[in-house]
C-alpha cells in the first residue's frame, strides 16, 4: 500500500466485452442480408404474379376453348345428320369449364330472295360457347370460331353452287334452331338435345338470280365463306349479302328443336350470376336510350366485387353514361337493377348492346373464383 502502486483491474475472460460487442458489425450484416433476400423474393413473386399469371390464365382459356371447339364439331355433325335425314334425334354432352353456354333462338336473321318465289325470312338461332371473349358458335349449319382478330367459319354450311348437265344449280340448306332460350355458366356437363320438328323444300327448274342476306354478329366470317364460293358479296355492319346469278335454286329447310337436358355435375357450380336486358329491341325516336338490365345472384354462394359493363357493337359512336356499373356485394338471391343512358353521336344509327357481369366468390383462398356471364343481346335502331 505504501509503495504507491495501484492495482490493475483485468477483464474477466469469461465475461462479455461490451465495447467490442458494440463495435462488432457481424449481426447487422446478417440482418441486412436477410432483408435483401426477403425483398428480392417478394419482388420475384410479384413479377411472376404480374406477368406470368395472365399468360397462364390465357393458356388455360385457350386449352378449354380448343377442347370445346372439338366438342362443337361433333355437335355440328349431329345437326347436319338431322338436317340431312340421317337421324331424327341426337344428344350431346358438353363439358363447361368456367365459361358460358347459351342458346338464342332469335339470333341470326336469314333472308333468301329469288325471282320466282316469295322471300323466305327466319331466325336461324344459335348455340354459343364463350370463355373470356373466345367464342365458338353454331348457326345455320355453320360452325364459327371468333378469336381476338375476327370470326372464321371452321365447318362450312350446306350452301354452295355446282354444275349439272344443263347448267349450274345452287343448294341452300336452311337450318332453324328452335326452342326456349337458355344460358348456363360455371362448371359441369350440359346435355343438349336436338330433335327434328319438320322440313320443307323449294326446287325450281328455271334459272334465276338469288340473293342470300344474313344478319349475324359474325358477318365477317360469312362474308369470307361466300367470297370463297365465288359469289358477289357485300358486307355492311353486321349484315352480309351474297348474290348468285343464272342458277337453278334447290332450297331445303329444316327446323330442329333445341333443349337443355339434365346437367351431370362434375363440380357443382356454387357461384352463378344472371344478366337480362329488359329494354326490348326495336326502333327508337328519342335522342337518348334508357337501357335497363336485371342482375341476379341465383347461386348458393355470396358474391363480391360485382360489376356490370355495357358493351355495344356498331359502326357508329355512342356515349354511354357510366359504362361500368359497380354493384358491389350480392348475397344469394339478391337482385339489382342497373340502367344506362346511351346517347348517339349521329341522327341515323344502329347498334347491338349486351351486358357483361363479373364477380368474385367469397373465399379464403388466395385466388377466389372469378365469375363472368353475358346477357342477352338487343338491336336498337334510331331513326
Amino acid at each position: 500500500m505504501g509503495s504507491g502502486l495501484k492495482p490493475v483491474m483485468k477483464p474477466f475472460r469469461g465475461g462479455i466485452d461490451i465495447q467490442r460487442l458494440n463495435e462488432d458489425e457481424n449481426a447487422v450484416s446478417d440482418i441486412i442480408g436477410f432483408i435483401l433476400i426477403f425483398a428480392i423474393s417478394i419482388i420475384a413473386i410479384s413479377l411472376i404474379m404480374l406477368f406470368a399469371q395472365p399468360v397462364l390464365d390465357k393458356s388455360k382459356d385457350d386449352i378449354s376453348f380448343s377442347n370445346m371447339e372439338q366438342a362443337f364439331i361433333l355437335l355440328h355433325s349431329d345437326i347436319n345428320d338431322i338436317a340431312s335425314g340421317k337421324s331424327t334425334i341426337k344428344t350431346r354432352d358438353l363439358n363447361l369449364i368456367d365459361a358460358q353456354l347459351a342458346f338464342n333462338s332469335n339470333s341470326t336473321i336469314i333472308t333468301i330472295e329469288t325471282e320466282l318465289h316469295d322471300p323466305i325470312t327466319f331466325n336461324a338461332g344459335s348455340i354459343e360457347y364463350n370463355i373470356n371473349e373466345l367464342i365458338v358458335s353454331l348457326e345455320n349449319g355453320a360452325l364459327i370460331s371468333n378469336y381476338y382478330n375476327g370470326s372464321f367459319i371452321t365447318r362450312e354450311p350446306f350452301i354452295f353452287t355446282t354444275n349439272d348437265l344443263d347448267g349450274q344449280i345452287t343448294i341452300i340448306n336452311l337450318i332453324k334452331l328452335d326452342g326456349s332460350d337458355f344460358s348456363t355458366g360455371g362448371e359441369g356437363i350440359v346435355r343438349i338435345i336436338e330433335q327434328k320438328n319438320f322440313s320443307e323444300s323449294y326446287i325450281s327448274q328455271q334459272y334465276q338470280n338469288i340473293s342470300i342476306k344474313i344478319e349475324s354478329p359474325y358477318a365477317d366470317g360469312w362474308a369470307h365463306y361466300f367470297e370463297k364460293q365465288g359469289y358477289n358479296t357485300s358486307i355492311q355492319d353486321s349484315t352480309v349479302i351474297a348474290n348468285i346469278t343464272g342458277t337453278k335454286p334447290r332450297i331445303f329447310g329444316t327446323v330442329i328443336k333445341i333443349s337443355q337436358g339434365k346437367a351431370i355435375p362434375v363440380n357443382r357450380p356454387e357461384y352463378s350470376l344472371t344478366a337480362v336486358i329488359n329494354t326490348p329491341s326495336g326502333t327508337i325516336q328519342q335522342s337518348d336510350l334508357q337501357l335497363n338490365a336485371t342482375i341476379t345472384n341465383n347461386g348458393n354462394q355470396n358474391m363480391s366485387n360485382v360489376i356490370a359493363r355495357l358493351d355495344y357493337f356498331s359502326y357508329n359512336n355512342f356515349s354511354i353514361q357510366g359504362a361500368n356499373w359497380t354493384i358491389g356485394d350480392m348475397a344469394t338471391g339478391n337482385i339489382s337493377v342497373v340502367n344506362w343512358t346511351v346517347s348517339p353521336f349521329s341522327s341515323l344509327n344502329e347498334a347491338e348492346f349486351t351486358v357483361t357481369v363479373k364477380g368474385t366468390g367469397t373465399s379464403s383462398w388466395i385466388h377466389p373464383m372469378q365469375y363472368q356471364v353475358r346477357s342477352n343481346k338487343i338491336w336498337v335502331v334510331r331513326s
